[in-house]
């Protein structure tokens, strides 16, 4: 057992108080991603051609990056900010999609490309859809301005 050298100048230990430690919650159904998901949208956006070279074959859906706020870590924003990048997972032997997240001369593009897929949409989808690639196109401006 160790022994002290000097002895306590208090006679009694502190008072201390346990630190109130609040648990988090589960996330509920209320606190669910609310952000926009359309496989159909998703599935017109791959049928697009490339945005960096026009390739047309090996599409990925690539959602914008690093821009206004609108991801973070490890979230992905709303599928109505993806725009068509071509990518090796299916089957193109250019990487444009990777290419955009590693070079910041086409991330600082990336409003540009996301207008024009969004201009297609647009004109293609109705309802929900719509109002929804409406909104981002009208986010998107309001950026930029």
């Amino acid at each position: 057992m160790l022994k002290r050298k000097t002895p306590l100048k208090a006679k009694t230990p502190m008072a201390r108080k346990p630190i109130a430690k609040r648990r988090r919650k589960a996330q509920s159904a209320k606190q669910k991603d609310c952000r926009w998901r359309s496989e159909q949208y998703l599935a017109f956006v791959r049928s697009l051609p490339c945005s960096v070279c026009g390739a047309t074959d090996g599409i990925a859906a690539h959602h914008i990056t690093g821009m206004h706020q609108l991801s973070g870590m490890g979230l992905k924003p709303a599928d109505s900010y993806s725009m068509p990048a071509c990518d090796p997972i299916y089957k193109h032997s250019r990487d444009c999609h990777q290419q955009i997240h590693a070079n910041k001369a086409l991330r600082d593009q990336q409003p540009a490309f996301l207008r024009t897929t969004l201009r297609a949409g647009i004109a293609q989808f109705t309802g929900e859809a719509h109002e929804q690639l409406l909104h981002a196109l009208a986010f998107l401006e309001a950026q930029q301005q």
